[in-house]
C-alpha cells in the first residue's frame, strides 16, 4: 500500500517542477523583452550604449539563477521527505526566507538519513539500538567496554576487542 502512495505522488512532483520551470522561463522572457524594448526602440544615447551587453548578459543569467533556485527548492522538498521531515514546511521556509537563510538552516538542521531495519524493513533513525517496530537489534554492544557497535563489526572501534 505504501508503494502505491509514492507512485501516486510522482505526477504531482512532475507537475510542480514543470510549473516552476515555466514560471522561470516566463520571467526570464519578460525581463529580456523589457530590456530589448527599452534599448532597441529608444534612441541610443552615449551613456546607455555600454549597458546593453550587461543587461543582455543579465537577461541570460536571470533564468539560470531561477532554475538553480527552483532546483534547490525541489531538492529540499525531496530530501526532507527522505529524512522523515515535513517537506512542505521546509520548502516554504527555503522559498520565503530571504538571502537563502532558509536553505542554510535546512542544511544545518536536517535529520540524518533513515536506514532500513534488517528485520522488518521499516525506516529507522541510525542512532537507535533497537527497531521500534519489530524490536530487532540494530547495534550490538562491546562485551569489554560497552560501546555501541554495528551488527557486522568484527572488532570494537573503541577498545579494539575482537568480537
Amino acid at each position: 500500500m505504501n508503494h502505491s502512495l509514492n507512485e501516486s505522488r510522482v505526477p504531482l512532483k512532475g507537475l510542480l517542477a514543470g510549473y516552476l520551470v515555466s514560471v522561470a522561463l516566463l520571467l526570464g522572457f519578460l525581463f529580456w523583452a523589457y530590456v530589448s524594448r527599452s534599448f532597441i526602440y529608444t534612441q541610443p544615447q552615449a551613456g546607455n550604449a555600454p549597458l546593453l551587453p550587461i543587461l543582455a548578459f543579465a537577461a541570460i543569467l536571470m533564468p539560470l539563477f531561477l532554475f538553480a533556485l527552483i532546483g534547490i527548492w525541489l531538492f529540499i522538498y525531496q530530501d526532507a521527505g527522505r529524512r522523515g521531515m515535513n517537506r512542505w514546511l521546509w520548502t516554504l521556509i527555503a522559498i520565503f526566507t530571504p538571502n537563502l537563510i532558509g536553505v542554510i538552516l535546512y542544511l544545518i538542521l536536517r535529520r540524518p538519513l533513515l536506514s532500513p531495519c534488517p528485520g522488518c524493513g521499516s525506516r529507522v533513525e541510525p542512532q537507535l539500538a533497537y527497531c521500534p517496530d519489530c524490536g530487532c537489534q540494530l547495534k550490538k554492544k562491546c562485551p569489554a567496554c560497552g560501546a555501541g557497535l554495528e551488527p557486522e563489526s568484527r572488532f570494537c572501534g573503541n577498545c579494539g576487542t575482537k568480537l
